[in-house]
Order: structure tokens, then C-alpha cells, then sequence
């Protein structure tokens, strides 16, 4: 009898620890929306985490061009903001409440409340009504704010949100390369835009056939990023602040593509081997007074391995179809044979070595 009783008690234990467990955002398959009508309609388009596991965060956007997307949390959609805002006709997000899409410009939403936020240390649920809000802030906290106010904080807490997923996400990337390494056809595609774009090419190609979805998201992160995978011993370390002296954008937000030249009291760090190259050949057109005897230092990031390496040896293929920050780059490999797999991939023009690079053929 006492047997049963306990057995009892643990039952009810497991199902309601298992109740807690589930996430406040998601909700049943059948009762989410999802716009999108392509292969990877249950993925955010910018990080590629689950739509219906994030669902009840998750925003949509109706370009002008009359193109759906759908991201998991204000957070995504705030980077598409930054990048695309003039490109936008609407944004709706879920109403927390009845899961339904409601005009996110005319939505309430409550900030910073004790349920947990998506790709965020501070949440925001949206609500249709004041009322809604009110009553959701008065059981978990927040604030309550309009769209516009939402979305300022968004942007203005994006990098410490980012700094904070980057150890998550480099643990991911190292399964992830494992995984592409042992179970997936090698891409010859080598450069995407977001996870979610990733996500679609692996499935739309059949890269890595049916793998689970978290394994399929670790792929994503590593191929979207394979410098997270990376042992930052190995890459060139680039202040936050720094910015490229050729075209003033700051380097940290592009590790693919990191190239330094130090002196004997200054590093300079840039975007691309390019603007590199521009800088090498004339440093006085952007305000330094360096000779070519001055930079005992140069090294590029390989595009395969994103590793640094000695700028001098480097091989560079040029007039690929893989385009960089500021454009048509010089492209670093560590050896000659990756230099000519990746030309063949991506129809280069040719391979450089170091020494022959030409002033000329950087404008």
C-alpha cells in the first residue's frame, strides 16, 4: 500500500516537474503560425532556433517586396531592423495571450518580466490589449512599453546579449564541425548570412541528410561561423574598438575576414586583405606616416580554417565570386592547394602570391 503511495506521489512529482521544465514560450505544433513557405519555415531566418519552441516571442516581417520572414524573438528582429529597415512594410508579433499575429506597432509589450527571454537576458511578451499587459505585469513584473520603446532596447542591449551566447555558441560549433566532419557531404558553398540561411541550404541540399535538430543547428552555427570552432589562440585578436583606418568599420564584427599589420608601436587591424593591401602600398592617403620597412607584422585570417597566418606567405585567390565587407577581396589561404579548391569552387581568376600583388589592382 505504502509502495503504491509513493509511487503514486513520485508520478505526479515527474509530471509536474516536467510541466515546469517546459518552456513558457512554446506551444503545441498545431496552435502556432507560421508564415513562411519554404523548407525552413519552422526556423528563425537569423539564428535558426525553433519557431514553435520560441513561438510565443517570435515576430514576423512583410517586406515591400511582398516576402515573409519570421524570427523567434524581438532580438532577431531588431538585426533585421538595424540592416533592412527601409525594406520593411510590417512587423506583427505573437499575442502572448490568444498565440494569434497582431500589428506589433500598435502592441503593448511588458519588458523585463521573471519569464524567461529569447535570445535575451531580458524578455518582452507582446499583448494586444493594455489591459493584457497590465494584468501579465502584475503577476511576473516588467515594464510596459510600446514597440518603438521595445525595440530601442533590443538594439541598445544586442552586443552584451550576443557576448553573453558566444561561450554557448562556440560549444555548439565545435559539436557542430564534428558532426559536418563525420556525417555531412562537404558544401561547396562557403559563405552565409545567418543560421537560418545555413539551416535552409543544408536541408534544401541534403548536406547532411536526416539528422536530429539540434545537431542540424550545431552544423548551421559552425558553417554560418566556423571561427567559433576555432581556437582563439589561433585567430588574430581584434580590440572591440578598432577601427579599420581605410574604411572606418569596426573589425571585431567581421572575424572572417581580419587582416593586421603591426609596427614597432602600433597594430593596425582591418576588414579585409584589400584594405590591407591599400594601406601597405600607401599608408600616407589615411593619415600614417609608416614605411613598407616598418611593418614587421602582417598577418590574414584563412577562409577555411580562420586561422592566423603570416600575411608574406599567404596564397590569395582573386576575382572569386565570394565577396567580403567591402566587396571583391583578396582571398587567404595557408597553402597553394587550398588556394587552387577554392578558385576552382568559387570561379577565381587567378592566385597571388604576396609580393605579387599589385597597388593597381585594389581600386
Amino acid at each position: 500500500m505504502l509502495k503504491n503511495i509513493f509511487l503514486g506521489l513520485l508520478l505526479i512529482l515527474n509530471i509536474s516537474f516536467a510541466q515546469e521544465m517546459q518552456m513558457f514560450q512554446t506551444v503545441p505544433k498545431e496552435k502556432a503560425t507560421l508564415v513562411k513557405t519554404d523548407s525552413s519555415k519552422e526556423f528563425c531566418n537569423v539564428c535558426g532556433m525553433h519557431l514553435t519552441k520560441f513561438y510565443k516571442t517570435s515576430h514576423t516581417t512583410e517586406f515591400k517586396n511582398g516576402h515573409k520572414e519570421q524570427y523567434c524573438s524581438l532580438h532577431c528582429q531588431a538585426k533585421i531592423h538595424n540592416d533592412f529597415e527601409d525594406k520593411i512594410k510590417t512587423i506583427e508579433v505573437v499575442d502572448t495571450n490568444s498565440l494569434q499575429l497582431i500589428d506589433a506597432k500598435n502592441a503593448f509589450y511588458v519588458v523585463g518580466s521573471s519569464k524567461k527571454g529569447t535570445m535575451s537576458a531580458v524578455s518582452k511578451y507582446a499583448f494586444s490589449t493594455l489591459q493584457d499587459a497590465q494584468k501579465f505585469k502584475n503577476e511576473f513584473g516588467g515594464e510596459i512599453k510600446t514597440f518603438d520603446e521595445a525595440l530601442k532596447i533590443a538594439k541598445d542591449s544586442m552586443f552584451d546579449d550576443m557576448s553573453k551566447l558566444e561561450d554557448k555558441k562556440r560549444t555548439m560549433a565545435t559539436k557542430g564541425k564534428k558532426i559536418y566532419e563525420t556525417m555531412c557531404i562537404e558544401s561547396p558553398k562557403n559563405e552565409f548570412n545567418s543560421v537560418g540561411e545555413t539551416k535552409q541550404y543544408l536541408i534544401d541540399n541534403n548536406i547532411c541528410g536526416k539528422i536530429k535538430p539540434q545537431m542540424l543547428q550545431a552544423v548551421s552555427i559552425y558553417l554560418t561561423n566556423p571561427s567559433l570552432a576555432t581556437s582563439k589562440e589561433n585567430t588574430i585578436k581584434v580590440p572591440e574598438d578598432s577601427k579599420c583606418p581605410v574604411c572606418g568599420m569596426f573589425v571585431a564584427k567581421f572575424p572572417k575576414w581580419v587582416a593586421l599589420i603591426k609596427t614597432q608601436n602600433h597594430a593596425h587591424y582591418f576588414d579585409g586583405v584589400k584594405d590591407m593591401m591599400k594601406f601597405y602600398f600607401a599608408p600616407n592617403k589615411f593619415a600614417h606616416n609608416h614605411s613598407k620597412e616598418d611593418f614587421n607584422h602582417i598577418q590574414v585570417t584563412n577562409y577555411y580554417t580562420l586561422e592566423a597566418v603570416d600575411g608574406k606567405k599567404a596564397f590569395y585567390v582573386v576575382g572569386s565570386n565570394v565577396y567580403g565587407p567591402m566587396g571583391e577581396e583578396l582571398i587567404p589561404f595557408s597553402t597553394l592547394k587550398e588556394a587552387e579548391n577554392f578558385k576552382n569552387t568559387h570561379f577565381g581568376k587567378k592566385i597571388l602570391k604576396f609580393e605579387e600583388i599589385k597597388e593597381e589592382d585594389l581600386y
